[in-house]
């Protein structure tokens, strides 16, 4: 029969495969000579993903390990260690991840900006909007009449 424990450590095993596994592939990834954009931010979501989980089996697995009896306070800081690792990496790529995408996007020549279809308006862009001619809107007037002054009212607070 199983204990708590040993279940919690299973399921910490099976965490930390496929974190490793997705940390292996992104390190493949950031190894080509021109890394994916896309597929770089994909694996680093689920990598996140992934880390979450992991973080997850790891406290409950320390928690238990804790409250476990004979359990020696180098042991216990050894797999916090061993723990603190794995978040490590997750910082660690995440850097790698944002200069890789930095990088790329810069060679590309394309913006920083995270929607692909929007981009921010240059100079000359901006001169030629700033010489259209748009139509006068003309403000209506309070006349001094009480019979127009609701109409007035009106349309002077859909403005304002």
């Amino acid at each position: 029969m199983t204990t708590e424990i040993e279940i919690a450590k299973q399921k910490r095993k099976a965490a930390r495969a496929t974190y490793s596994k997705t940390v292996n592939k992104l390190q493949e990834i950031l190894a080509a000579e021109s890394p994916d954009v896309d597929d770089l931010e994909i694996h680093l979501d689920q990598l996140t993903e992934k880390f979450r989980d992991l973080k997850t089996s790891d406290e409950i697995f320390l928690n238990l390990l804790q409250k476990k009896t004979g359990i020696t306070q180098a042991e216990y800081e050894k797999e916090y260690e061993i723990a603190q690792d794995y978040y490590e990496k997750l910082s660690t790529f995440k850097i790698k991840v944002k200069k890789a995408i930095a990088s790329a996007e810069k060679e590309n020549g394309s913006s920083a900006s995270p929607n692909p279809t929007w981009r921010p308006a240059d100079g000359a862009h901006a001169a030629t909007k700033a010489k259209q001619n748009l139509p006068e809107i003309r403000l209506p007037q309070f006349d001094g009449d009480p019979r127009n002054w609701l109409t007035f009212w009106t349309q002077f607070n859909k403005i304002h």
